[in-house]
């Protein structure tokens, strides 16, 4: 790994979400994972249980091997830095998430994987939902 500073004056990160990390230094390695089940609704209804028993058919997305990188080659490579500092003046970010990473300073391996299943029952324009939010019954949560 090729040793550089790195010198933020101001660095805002406004949100940091599931399986995220916000770096500040070097590190050797940085493996983020994470499997998300995410259901979108006409109406936010959830029973609790969408997430219980998943099928390996039906959610294969979560099963399926993860593609290997080619094997690195043999490259002869020669670095010079007239200035072994990185200056910055601010950085905003506004959110992180789902196996990314916000570093300020080095790596030398990283390996992120994010599975996401999007799920989503909509209504069409004729129908309209059975049940209002006021009837429902008392398993069902309401977000």
């Amino acid at each position: 790994m090729i040793k550089r500073t790195s010198q933020v004056k101001f660095s805002k990160v406004n949100s940091v979400g599931i399986s995220s990390v916000v770096q500040i230094g070097d590190t050797q390695e940085l493996c983020p994972k994470v499997k998300v089940l995410a259901v979108q609704r006409t109406i936010s209804l959830f029973y609790g249980y969408e997430a219980e028993n998943l099928d390996a058919k039906e959610f294969e997305v979560y099963y399926e091997p993860i593609p290997l990188m080619l094997p690195e080659r043999s490259v002869r490579t020669a670095f010079y830095h007239e200035k072994p500092v990185i200056k910055v003046s601010s950085i905003h970010v506004e959110g992180v998430s789902s196996s990314s990473v916000y570093q300020i300073g080095s790596t030398c391996r990283m390996n992120g994987v994010a599975r996401v299943k999007h799920i989503r029952e909509l209504f069409s324009n004729d129908e309209s939902p059975q049940n209002s939010q006021m009837d429902l019954p008392a398993h069902m949560m309401v977000i």
